[in-house]
Protein backbone atom coordinates (compact mmCIF):
# COMPACT_ATOMS: atom_id res chain seq x y z
CA UNK A 1 0.00 0.00 0.00
CA UNK A 2 2.78 2.41 0.98
CA UNK A 3 4.71 1.56 -2.16
CA UNK A 4 1.67 2.36 -4.31
CA UNK A 5 1.18 5.67 -2.50
CA UNK A 6 4.83 6.67 -3.02
CA UNK A 7 4.62 5.70 -6.67
CA UNK A 8 1.43 7.70 -7.14
CA UNK A 9 2.96 10.83 -5.60
CA UNK A 10 6.47 10.73 -7.01
CA UNK A 11 5.47 9.10 -10.27
CA UNK A 12 3.30 12.01 -11.31
CA UNK A 13 4.72 14.22 -13.98
CA UNK A 14 3.91 17.89 -14.31
CA UNK A 15 1.85 18.76 -17.37
CA UNK A 16 4.09 19.64 -20.27
CA UNK A 17 4.37 23.29 -21.31
CA UNK A 18 1.88 23.77 -24.11
CA UNK A 19 1.09 27.48 -24.44
CA UNK A 20 3.10 30.49 -25.53
CA UNK A 21 2.44 32.13 -22.16
CA UNK A 22 3.95 29.18 -20.32
CA UNK A 23 6.86 29.12 -22.73
CA UNK A 24 7.50 32.81 -22.06
CA UNK A 25 7.53 32.16 -18.32
CA UNK A 26 10.02 29.35 -18.86
CA UNK A 27 12.26 31.59 -20.95
CA UNK A 28 12.24 34.32 -18.28
CA UNK A 29 12.92 31.89 -15.45
CA UNK A 30 15.73 30.05 -17.23
CA UNK A 31 17.37 33.29 -18.32
CA UNK A 32 17.44 34.47 -14.71
CA UNK A 33 18.79 31.12 -13.51
CA UNK A 34 21.56 30.83 -16.10
CA UNK A 35 22.73 34.45 -15.92
CA UNK A 36 22.82 34.52 -12.13
CA UNK A 37 24.42 31.11 -11.76
CA UNK A 38 27.21 31.95 -14.20
CA UNK A 39 27.96 35.34 -12.66
CA UNK A 40 27.48 34.57 -8.97
CA UNK A 41 29.30 31.23 -9.05
CA UNK A 42 32.26 32.87 -10.76
CA UNK A 43 32.32 35.86 -8.38
CA UNK A 44 32.11 33.65 -5.30
CA UNK A 45 34.91 31.43 -6.56
CA UNK A 46 37.16 34.37 -7.46
CA UNK A 47 36.48 36.33 -4.27
CA UNK A 48 36.89 33.21 -2.12
CA UNK A 49 37.17 34.19 1.55
CA UNK A 50 36.53 37.86 0.70
CA UNK A 51 33.04 37.20 -0.70
CA UNK A 52 31.09 38.11 2.43
CA UNK A 53 33.17 41.25 2.87
CA UNK A 54 32.46 42.34 -0.71
CA UNK A 55 28.74 41.93 -0.10
CA UNK A 56 29.00 44.72 2.45
CA UNK A 57 30.64 47.20 0.06
CA UNK A 58 28.32 49.47 -1.92
CA UNK A 59 30.59 49.93 -4.98
CA UNK A 60 30.73 46.17 -5.41
CA UNK A 61 26.99 45.78 -4.91
CA UNK A 62 26.32 48.50 -7.50
CA UNK A 63 28.66 46.77 -9.96
CA UNK A 64 27.02 43.42 -9.21
CA UNK A 65 23.56 44.87 -9.87
CA UNK A 66 24.75 46.27 -13.20
CA UNK A 67 26.29 42.89 -14.05
CA UNK A 68 23.13 41.03 -13.07
CA UNK A 69 20.91 42.96 -15.48
CA UNK A 70 23.35 43.13 -18.38
CA UNK A 71 24.07 39.41 -18.06
CA UNK A 72 20.33 38.75 -18.06
CA UNK A 73 19.99 40.74 -21.29
CA UNK A 74 22.87 38.86 -22.91
CA UNK A 75 21.68 35.41 -21.86
CA UNK A 76 18.11 36.15 -22.95
CA UNK A 77 19.26 36.10 -26.57
CA UNK A 78 20.87 32.71 -25.99
CA UNK A 79 17.74 31.30 -24.38
CA UNK A 80 15.58 32.61 -27.22
CA UNK A 81 17.85 31.01 -29.82
CA UNK A 82 17.88 27.67 -27.99
CA UNK A 83 14.07 27.73 -27.92
CA UNK A 84 14.04 28.61 -31.62
CA UNK A 85 16.32 25.64 -32.39
CA UNK A 86 14.00 23.33 -30.48
CA UNK A 87 10.83 24.65 -32.14
CA UNK A 88 12.30 24.57 -35.64
CA UNK A 89 13.17 20.94 -35.11
CA UNK A 90 9.61 20.40 -33.88
CA UNK A 91 8.26 21.84 -37.15
CA UNK A 92 7.38 25.41 -36.20
CA UNK A 93 6.49 27.71 -39.14
CA UNK A 94 9.65 29.69 -39.65
CA UNK A 95 8.49 33.09 -40.97
CA UNK A 96 6.67 34.12 -37.76
CA UNK A 97 8.93 32.24 -35.32
CA UNK A 98 11.61 34.91 -34.73
CA UNK A 99 8.95 37.57 -34.10
CA UNK A 100 6.97 35.31 -31.75
CA UNK A 101 10.07 34.60 -29.68
CA UNK A 102 11.11 38.26 -29.76
CA UNK A 103 7.74 39.15 -28.25
CA UNK A 104 8.30 36.58 -25.49
CA UNK A 105 11.78 37.99 -24.88
CA UNK A 106 10.35 41.50 -24.61
CA UNK A 107 7.80 40.25 -22.09
CA UNK A 108 10.58 38.62 -20.07
CA UNK A 109 12.40 41.96 -19.86
CA UNK A 110 9.28 43.93 -18.98
CA UNK A 111 8.47 41.68 -16.04
CA UNK A 112 10.77 43.91 -13.99
CA UNK A 113 11.30 47.66 -13.69
CA UNK A 114 13.95 49.02 -16.04
CA UNK A 115 17.21 49.22 -14.02
CA UNK A 116 18.55 52.64 -13.13
CA UNK A 117 21.47 52.50 -15.57
CA UNK A 118 19.12 52.08 -18.57
CA UNK A 119 16.38 54.12 -20.20
CA UNK A 120 14.73 51.07 -21.77
CA UNK A 121 15.38 47.60 -23.20
CA UNK A 122 14.71 48.40 -26.86
CA UNK A 123 18.31 47.82 -27.97
CA UNK A 124 18.21 44.38 -26.38
CA UNK A 125 14.87 43.54 -28.02
CA UNK A 126 16.20 44.69 -31.40
CA UNK A 127 19.34 42.59 -30.93
CA UNK A 128 17.29 39.50 -30.07
CA UNK A 129 15.09 40.01 -33.14
CA UNK A 130 18.09 40.46 -35.46
CA UNK A 131 19.80 37.42 -33.98
CA UNK A 132 16.79 35.15 -34.38
CA UNK A 133 16.12 36.35 -37.92
CA UNK A 134 19.75 35.74 -38.85
CA UNK A 135 19.75 32.28 -37.27
CA UNK A 136 16.56 31.45 -39.14
CA UNK A 137 18.32 31.85 -42.48
CA UNK A 138 20.38 28.68 -41.99
CA UNK A 139 19.87 25.24 -40.50
CA UNK A 140 19.63 25.22 -36.70
CA UNK A 141 23.15 25.14 -35.33
CA UNK A 142 24.36 22.70 -32.66
CA UNK A 143 23.23 23.92 -29.25
CA UNK A 144 26.71 23.68 -27.75
CA UNK A 145 27.78 26.53 -30.04
CA UNK A 146 25.18 28.92 -28.61
CA UNK A 147 26.56 31.27 -25.98
CA UNK A 148 30.01 31.98 -27.34
CA UNK A 149 29.21 35.61 -28.23
CA UNK A 150 27.10 36.48 -25.19
CA UNK A 151 29.77 35.00 -22.93
CA UNK A 152 31.99 37.87 -24.06
CA UNK A 153 29.43 40.36 -22.76
CA UNK A 154 28.92 38.48 -19.49
CA UNK A 155 32.68 38.34 -18.96
CA UNK A 156 32.96 42.06 -19.72
CA UNK A 157 30.48 43.12 -17.01
CA UNK A 158 31.67 40.83 -14.21
CA UNK A 159 32.32 42.94 -11.08
CA UNK A 160 35.80 41.47 -10.61
CA UNK A 161 38.87 43.50 -11.57
CA UNK A 162 40.20 42.69 -15.02
CA UNK A 163 43.65 41.87 -13.64
CA UNK A 164 42.11 39.04 -11.60
CA UNK A 165 39.82 37.59 -14.26
CA UNK A 166 41.87 38.14 -17.41
CA UNK A 167 42.57 34.42 -17.97
CA UNK A 168 39.06 33.21 -17.11
CA UNK A 169 37.05 33.99 -20.24
CA UNK A 170 36.95 30.33 -21.29
CA UNK A 171 35.75 29.30 -17.83
CA UNK A 172 32.80 31.69 -18.08
CA UNK A 173 32.03 30.63 -21.65
CA UNK A 174 32.09 26.93 -20.85
CA UNK A 175 29.85 27.38 -17.83
CA UNK A 176 27.31 29.35 -19.85
CA UNK A 177 27.30 26.93 -22.76
CA UNK A 178 26.91 23.92 -20.47
CA UNK A 179 23.81 25.45 -18.85
CA UNK A 180 22.31 26.21 -22.27
CA UNK A 181 22.83 22.61 -23.42
CA UNK A 182 21.12 21.47 -20.24
CA UNK A 183 18.27 23.86 -20.97
CA UNK A 184 17.78 22.30 -24.40
CA UNK A 185 17.53 18.88 -22.78
CA UNK A 186 14.92 20.24 -20.39
CA UNK A 187 12.94 21.66 -23.31
CA UNK A 188 12.80 18.20 -24.87
CA UNK A 189 11.43 16.78 -21.63
CA UNK A 190 9.16 19.59 -20.49
CA UNK A 191 7.76 21.31 -23.59
CA UNK A 192 5.00 19.93 -25.79
CA UNK A 193 6.56 21.01 -29.07
CA UNK A 194 3.53 20.15 -31.16
CA UNK A 195 1.21 22.18 -28.93
CA UNK A 196 3.51 25.21 -29.19
CA UNK A 197 3.76 24.78 -32.95
CA UNK A 198 -0.03 24.65 -33.17
CA UNK A 199 -0.31 27.83 -31.07
CA UNK A 200 2.08 29.64 -33.42
CA UNK A 201 0.18 28.38 -36.46
CA UNK A 202 -3.14 29.46 -34.92
CA UNK A 203 -1.74 32.94 -34.31
CA UNK A 204 -0.47 33.14 -37.86
CA UNK A 205 -3.85 32.04 -39.22
CA UNK A 206 -5.66 34.59 -37.05
CA UNK A 207 -3.44 37.41 -38.33
CA UNK A 208 -3.97 36.31 -41.91
CA UNK A 209 -7.74 36.39 -41.44
CA UNK A 210 -7.79 39.96 -40.16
Amino acid sequence: MLAKLIASVFGRRRPRIGTLGELGETMAARTAFVSQKVTLDYCRARAAMHWQKLLGEKPFLDALEYCRWEAYAAVLGDVAEVVQIYLRRAGAPEPPLPEVLTDLARSALLRHPVPSHRDDWEDVVDAVRARLQRANLAAPRPVHLVGTVSAERVFEVLPIHSSVRRHDKEVVSNSLRFLLVRFYGDLEQEVDGQAIVAAIEDGEASQAAT
